[in-house]
């Protein structure tokens, strides 16, 4: 019986150890989803997407004009308006 106790008494010692060690560590901030950046990291989308899209409505297929030349594109609503949003896919394959 009196190892019961003491096994007992070690057990709780042990549990209140864990507590007031778990209650000292400060509480880590929340952190934004892995798969979005945070809004400041965001980039805005060139004037030239929203002028592509000018006069179209959403899900539209269009050409978007870029440096690069003209990629196909679907007319999306954004906060600030419909933008041409380059229709590729998330996870290219790595070219060989």
């Amino acid at each position: 019986m009196k190892t019961s106790h003491a096994l007992l008494g070690f057990v709780l010692a042990g549990s209140c150890v864990l507590l007031a060690v778990a209650q000292d560590k400060p509480a880590d901030k929340p952190q934004a989803p892995a798969s979005r950046p945070a809004a400041s990291d965001r980039h805005e989308p060139p004037p030239q997407a929203f002028a592509d899209c000018k006069g179209k409505k959403v899900g539209d297929a269009i050409q978007h004009t870029t440096p690069e030349g003209k990629v196909a594109a679907t007319c999306q609503e954004s906060p600030k308006g419909l933008v041409a949003r380059p229709d590729r896919p998330r996870n290219p394959a790595p070219k060989k």
